[in-house]
């Protein structure tokens, strides 16, 4: 209860802050927002050369495979690599005026939400250019993304706690992501890839991999995610959030010393 109440005391401060993020952003750039584009772009467009046309991959609409593939692990990467130095960077104000500390994680994903949804542009202007046929099973993306969004939002939570203490997590955390990138499935089928049931199973534990694949499906080949695998994740994740949000109420008032 006390997450919701501040949530909602605090919303406009997070909406306002996002803002003026994006505004600081791009006002020391030639290009500006363009980088929003271009960045996954030419990710998609390496991997392309590299595995559609080298290695000849069958995989139907593959450059926008590779898309859907970048955009949800770009939001999730970046979620989590700036939720480790989350306090230190915020420490102006944190140490100044009280204020949740998930409140400044959920202003630092609507910061990625924005140039996330310029992204879902593109992926709908490839499926238009490539005509994908779409149907009623494109609905799901809604559930897709809100499990999606629990579980990197529960998921920073613990990293913003303990990157606090522990200076060296962001360099743990990035040899740990660059291994889950190539296990995610990203460029490539993970079912197809590995022998069953290896492959099966590895994209149902990696959570990220399994929402990439629901995703996917509903986008780019008109079915239905397994609604049960879904629903499994998203209690994981509510539950997750809910230990990470009693974790940071009982030591937010320590952070200010430590940094």
């Amino acid at each position: 209860m006390r997450f919701f109440l501040e949530i909602k005391k605090y919303w406009k401060f997070a909406v306002y802050a996002a803002k003026s993020d994006l505004q600081e952003e791009v006002a020391n750039s030639y290009l500006n927002w363009l980088w929003w584009i271009l960045e996954p772009l030419s990710s998609m467009l390496i991997f392309v050369m590299i595995f559609g046309i080298v290695f000849r991959t069958d995989e139907m609409y593959f450059p926008a495979f590779v898309f859907i593939g970048i955009t949800v692990w770009d939001y999730f990467n970046r979620c989590i690599t700036s939720s480790v130095d989350l306090i230190r960077n915020n420490q102006h104000i944190i140490s100044r005026v009280y204020i949740p500390k998930y409140i400044l994680l959920v202003q630092r994903m609507l910061v990625l939400g924005f140039k996330m949804l310029i992204c879902w542009v593109i992926v709908v202007v490839m499926l238009m250019a490539y005509k994908v046929p779409v149907g009623i099973n494109l609905i799901y993306m809604i559930p897709n993304l809100i499990v999606f969004f629990v579980f990197c939002f529960a998921c920073s939570l613990y990293f913003v706690h303990f990157g606090v203490y522990v200076s060296d997590l962001s360099r743990l955390i990035a040899i740990v992501l660059n291994l889950m990138f190539y296990m995610t499935g990203i460029f490539y089928n993970i079912q197809k890839s590995f022998p069953e049931p290896f492959g099966y199973l590895l994209q149902r534990i990696n959570p990220v991999a399994h929402l990439i694949f629901c995703m996917r499906k509903s986008l780019l080949y008109n079915e239905m995610p397994s609604g049960i695998m879904l629903g499994v994740w998203f209690g994981i994740s509510v539950l997750l959030a809910a230990g990470g949000i009693c974790l940071i109420n009982k030591n937010e008032n320590s952070y200010v010393k430590m940094i």
